[in-house]
């Protein structure tokens, strides 16, 4: 997966172990990958190299999950969420590129930790249903909705600048909000996919990453696509909202882990 000019053997295998792993969440779950990715990876290169590397692979996978997707995307949050990360993801950025290395580890690490915690916590309490005066009143809901989408959008898109995990503030959000394993899924392989190429050209076009991160890339093609390939046929066959716990538990231990180390 990466130069072995700039790794060890070891490294290098624990390296792709990660992208693996990632790979294997990201194909079931439909996100995690880039938490999974860049907390993974911060034991063995900066943070300002990781998370420009998780945000191409996850353009990527979600081109490789995008057939197989298309009938279950909610379009109308697509739609919400993605011009909301055109607010947060530069403001992210600005984040990522001025804070030092050993600052941006702990808050991938801390996002990391606060988020599956409160995903954890939350896997079995929703919020309650509208109330009569809302629900009888089907503007002023989806007023409501659209708002709360948009300023999930924002928090989404400024942890997406900066640590690349802006799946788990939105996998919380739609926790809550009782949506469907498979629709928050497609929806948010779609929304990765056009948040993250938005992010990726901007790096391109302020010279922020360079060619190393495309070497990079193409050497991890291959073992990403073959654990998305196996994570996605695991979905339709097994229960999500198990592998979420599982999922979660993981995060929760690799970013005490990380924190712990610094």
């Amino acid at each position: 997966m990466l130069s072995g000019l700039e790794l060890s053997a070891a490294e290098a295998l624990v390296a792709a172990g990660v992208l693996l792993l990632a790979a294997l969440i990201r194909g079931y779950s439909g996100f995690g990958f880039s938490a999974v990715l860049v907390a993974g990876l911060a034991f063995v290169i900066e943070p300002l190299a990781a998370v420009p590397l998780a945000i191409a692979f996850e353009v990527v996978a979600s081109l490789l999950q995008g057939s197989s997707i298309r009938s279950e995307i909610r379009w109308r949050d697509f739609r919400i969420l993605v011009a909301a990360a055109v607010v947060g993801n530069p403001i992210g950025l600005a984040i990522l590129v001025a804070a030092d290395a050993d600052t941006l580890r702990a808050v991938t690490f801390g996002v990391l930790l606060i988020l599956s915690v409160g995903l954890l916590v939350g896997a079995n309490r929703r919020l309650p249903a509208p109330t009569s005066k809302l629900a009888t009143d089907g503007r002023r809901a989806g007023q409501s909705s659209v708002a709360l989408f948009f300023v999930v959008g924002v928090v989404a898109g400024v942890v997406n600048g900066a640590t690349a995990m802006s799946g788990l503030v939105l996998v919380l959000a739609m926790t809550f909000m009782m949506i469907a394993a498979a629709e928050m899924r497609a929806t948010l392989i779609a929304y990765f996919f056009a948040s993250n190429l938005f992010v990726l050209l901007y790096l391109f076009w302020t010279d922020e990453i360079g060619s190393a991160l495309l070497w990079r890339l193409m050497l991890g093609l291959p073992l990403m696509a073959v654990g998305i390939a196996v994570g996605s046929k695991a979905f339709r066959n097994a229960s999500v909202e198990s592998f979420h716990r599982v999922t979660l538990g993981l995060l929760v231990a690799i970013s005490l882990v990380g924190l712990l180390r610094l």
